[in-house]
C-alpha cells in the first residue's frame, strides 16, 4: 500500500510537470526571463551600493524581521489531490502519511534554500552596519529547526475544522515566528533558544484546543486547486490557458468600490469587472504586488540606489509587473455564455476594461511611488529622479498600457 501511494505521488507530480511544460516554453519565448534577469541585476547593483554606503539610521532589525518572517513561516504543501480523491482515495487514509511525507519534503527543501539565500543577503548588511548578530552554525541550526517546525504547525492548521480557528492559529504562528526572529537578531543565542522553545510550547498548547480532522481531505483539495489556479493565471499572461474555476473572496475592505459604480444598463460591464477585480485572486495578487513594490521603493529610495535613478528604475519595473497582471482581467468572462444572452453592447466591455486598467494600474503606481518619493525627496532632496519616475509611470499608465491592452482585446476577438 505504501509503495503504491508513493508511486501515485510521483506519477501525479510528473503529470503536472508534463502539463505545464508547453506553457513554460511560451513563457521563456516571451522575454519574461530577460526581464527578471534585468530586475535582478538592478537589485544587485542597488544592494552593492547599499553595502558601500550604509545609511546609519537604516532599521535593519525591523527589515530583517519583515523579510525573514514570511520566508520562515510560509509552508506550502503540494499534494496533487483532486476532487475525485474524496471518494476513491479516502479509503486508503491509513497509508496517506507516506504520501504526505513526500509532499512535506518537497515543500521544505525550497523553503530552506530560500532561507539560505535571504540570510546570505542579510548577513553582509548587518556586518556593514556594525550590528552584532549572533550568526554561526548554532544560529543556522536554530533557524533550520524553526523552519522545520513551521511545517508541523501548518499541518495542524490545515487539520482544524473551522476556518476562523484556522486563521487565528495561523496568525498566532506568524506572530510568534516574528517574535522569535526579533529575539535572534537582538539577544544572545542561548536566550533566543530558550525563548523560542517557550513560544513553541505556547503554540503547541493553543493548537490542541480547536476541533480538528485527522486527514483534512477537503482542505487539501481546495489548496491544490488554488495552487493550480495561480500557475495558470501566471501562464495566462503569455498564452491562452484552460480556464479554471475562480476562487471568490469577499474582501469587505474593497466592497465600496463596487458600490461606487452606477446601477444602470450602461455600467453593467464596469460593475461586473469591478467585482471580478476585487473579489477574485487577481485582486489579492495586485494588493501583494503593490505592497512589495512600495516596500522595495522605500528601501531603494532610502539607500538611495544610483543617486535615486536606480530607485526610479526599480519602481518602473514594478509598475510594468502590475500592468501585466491587470491585463489578465481581459480573460475574465471572455468565454461566458451569459454575456451573449443579455442585451449588453460588446463595445461596453472594452471601454470598461480600459477604464479599470487605468484606474487599477494608476492607483497601484501612485501607492508604490509615495514611499519612494518620500524617501528620495524628504530624506535626500532628490526630486528629479522621483519626479521623472512619476511622469514616466503616468505616461505608461494613461497612454501606452491602454493602447497595448486595446490591441490585445482586438486580437482576442479575432481569434474568437
Amino acid at each position: 500500500m505504501d509503495r503504491s501511494l508513493s508511486a501515485l505521488w510521483a506519477q501525479r507530480s510528473a503529470a503536472f510537470r508534463k502539463e505545464v511544460a508547453p506553457y513554460l516554453q511560451y513563457m521563456a519565448q516571451s522575454g519574461f526571463p530577460g526581464f527578471v534577469v534585468l530586475l535582478l541585476i538592478v537589485l544587485m547593483i542597488g544592494y552593492a551600493g547599499l553595502l558601500r554606503d550604509m545609511p546609519p539610521q537604516l532599521p535593519l532589525v525591523p527589515i530583517g524581521v519583515a523579510v525573514l518572517t514570511p520566508i520562515v513561516a510560509w509552508s506550502p504543501l503540494r499534494t496533487w489531490l483532486l476532487p475525485p480523491d474524496l471518494v476513491f482515495l479516502a479509503p486508503r487514509e491509513p497509508g496517506m502519511p507516506v504520501y504526505l511525507r513526500r509532499s512535506r519534503r518537497r515543500g521544505l527543501v525550497p523553503g530552506m534554500l530560500a532561507l539560505c539565500a535571504a540570510l546570505a543577503l542579510y548577513w553582509p548588511l548587518c556586518r556593514a552596519a556594525g550590528l552584532d548578530v549572533p550568526w554561526g552554525p548554532a544560529a543556522a541550526g536554530l533557524l533550520a529547526l524553526l523552519k522545520a517546525l513551521q511545517t508541523a504547525g501548518a499541518w495542524r492548521e490545515r487539520q482544524l475544522a473551522w476556518p476562523g480557528a484556522r486563521r487565528l492559529l495561523r496568525l498566532l504562528r506568524w506572530v510568534l515566528t516574528a517574535a522569535a526572529l526579533t529575539a535572534l537578531l537582538t539577544q544572545p543565542l542561548w536566550l533566543t533558544a530558550g525563548f523560542a522553545a517557550l513560544l513553541a510550547a505556547l503554540y503547541a498548547a493553543a493548537a490542541q484546543l480547536p476541533q480538528r480532522h485527522g486527514m483534512p481531505w477537503e482542505r487539501l483539495v481546495a489548496e491544490e486547486a488554488r495552487t493550480r489556479r495561480g500557475w495558470y493565471r501566471f501562464f495566462g499572461a503569455f498564452i491562452d490557458v484552460p480556464v479554471l474555476p475562480a476562487r471568490v473572496s469577499r474582501r469587505p475592505y474593497l466592497a465600496w468600490l463596487g458600490a461606487r459604480v452606477a446601477y444602470r444598463h450602461a455600467a453593467a460591464y464596469r460593475y461586473l469587472l469591478t467585482l471580478t477585480l476585487t473579489r477574485t485572486e487577481l485582486g489579492g495578487i495586485l494588493l501583494r504586488l503593490t505592497a512589495l513594490g512600495a516596500l522595495t521603493g522605500y528601501l531603494t529610495g532610502a539607500a538611495p540606489l544610483l543617486g535615486g535613478w536606480g530607485a526610479g528604475a526599480v519602481y518602473l519595473l514594478f509598475v510594468l509587473i502590475v500592468a501585466v497582471q491587470v491585463g489578465a482581467l481581459r480573460q475574465a468572462h471572455r468565454h461566458s455564455i451569459w454575456r451573449h444572452l443579455y442585451p449588453l453592447p460588446e463595445r461596453g466591455r472594452e471601454q470598461a476594461l480600459l477604464l479599470l486598467a487605468r484606474l487599477a494600474t494608476g492607483a497601484g503606481a501612485l501607492l508604490m511611488w509615495l514611499p519612494m518619493g518620500a524617501a528620495l525627496t524628504l530624506r535626500h532632496g532628490l526630486a528629479a529622479p522621483a519626479g521623472a519616475a512619476l511622469l514616466l509611470a503616468a505616461a505608461y499608465v494613461l497612454l501606452l498600457h491602454p493602447r497595448r491592452l486595446r490591441a490585445a482585446i482586438r486580437r482576442d476577438e479575432e481569434e474568437g
